[in-house]
């Protein structure tokens, strides 16, 4: 049986795959469409076989730029769309990759199927998992014997609280075998689900088993955080961005845990990152505005707070946080707005979870 971990360096680590690729020599190569390309700029031939040459040689950020370029004189091309999505991809931006991919399947249907689970991959990174379970659960009954859907597939499931259908893909992967990557998927479930020991235990296995696994510390570490194991959880997400660092929850838990040592600068540095993973995510803004309310930057923090509200006019925290912001700027009708649209909010809440009627 081909474990996980194999199918997924084919999946990640492949080049370019929509371009006649370069062999053998790539620095030469790289060097060969340089020169053609000074003499013959407007080839797109050439200018996408250059950006698959530095793609295959990890320069993803040249890629990027050549594929740009290119794109430029042809911005409705589907190959180049694909390509440019795979650099972004391998670089660490899923969200200027599913964007890529999603334009290049509008214009040209036919490619879906190469790009169905670096897309699906994409939005689980960008916590899109609804848009994941409806690219992937048309395919379930066709690709249920590939450990690589099934493991996206799970990952979608559980992260957007199905557990009962996460929990039937946890128990198809893991009878072919206690790999790393189902022990990851099935500690994921236990965590959700509060069973703590059970939780740690896979978790613990998987990262003996797979020390590099991407997202592996990322859970322990959050495990750990819901055990009040504070120290143990930074070692954890420490470890997860020694794999990726861009990694979105070890970001967001290592700056809200500087925030909280007052260590501002680098709470803030751990809040970009995380922001570079999931654009514009919500609870990062909010992180950020705390920032601002905790290092005197009120008026910032007002500004962040109300583009936040006008976004997610349901976030009952974010107006608590305005309603004191309006009062230390001396707005107070403003701050007494905000407190009782945030006691309403959490009025409500609590009656969703009671089945009591709201006061």
């Amino acid at each position: 049986m081909k474990s996980i971990a194999v199918l997924f360096a084919i999946l990640f680590l492949a080049p370019a795959l929509w371009s006649q690729q370069p062999t053998g020599d790539v620095e030469g190569a790289i060097r060969t469409y340089r020169e053609y390309l000074t003499a013959h700029p407007d080839s797109l031939e050439a200018r996408s076989n250059l950006g698959a040459a530095l793609s295959r040689s990890g320069r993803y950020a040249e890629a990027i730029a050549e594929y740009d370029l290119a794109l430029s004189k042809s911005p409705d091309n589907p190959v180049l769309l694909l390509n440019l999505g795979l650099a972004y991809y391998k670089s660490g931006r899923p969200a200027d990759a599913a964007t890529r991919f999603e334009r290049a399947v509008s214009l040209a249907p036919q490619f879906k199927d190469q790009v169905t689970l670096l897309l699906a991959s994409c939005y689980n990174t960008l916590a899109r998992y609804k848009d994941a379970i409806a690219l992937l659960a048309p395919l379930e009954n066709e690709k249920s014997a590939d450990l690589a859907f099934d493991y996206l597939y799970g990952t979608a499931l559980i992260g957007d609280g199905r557990n009962a259908a996460g929990a039937a893909v946890v128990d198809r992967v893991l009878s072919q075998g206690e790999s790393p990557e189902a022990l990851l998927l099935r500690g994921t479930l236990r965590l959700r689900a509060h069973e703590h020991e059970g939780a740690l235990t896979d978790l613990q296995k998987a990262i003996a088993l797979n020390g590099r696994l991407p997202g592996a510390h990322a859970r322990l570490g959050e495990l750990l955080v819901a055990m009040r194991e504070t120290e143990r959880a930074r070692a954890a997400f420490e470890q997860e961005l020694a794999v990726d660092p861009d990694e979105f929850t070890s970001n967001l838990n290592l700056g809200v845990l500087a925030k909280q040592d007052q260590d501002y600068a680098p709470a803030r540095r751990y809040f970009a990152s995380a922001l570079k993973a999931r654009p514009n995510d919500p609870g990062v803004r909010y992180q950020l505005a705390l920032l601002d309310v905790a290092t005197g930057n009120r008026d910032e923090a007002r500004k962040s707070l109300e583009g936040l509200i006008a976004e997610s006019p349901d976030f009952a925290e974010a107006h608590a946080t305005l309603a004191a912001v309006y009062y230390r700027l001396d707005r107070r009708a403003e701050g007494d707005r905000e407190r009782a649209l945030a006691q309403r909010l959490i009025d409500r809440q609590e009656a969703a979870q009671t089945g009591a009627a709201p006061r």
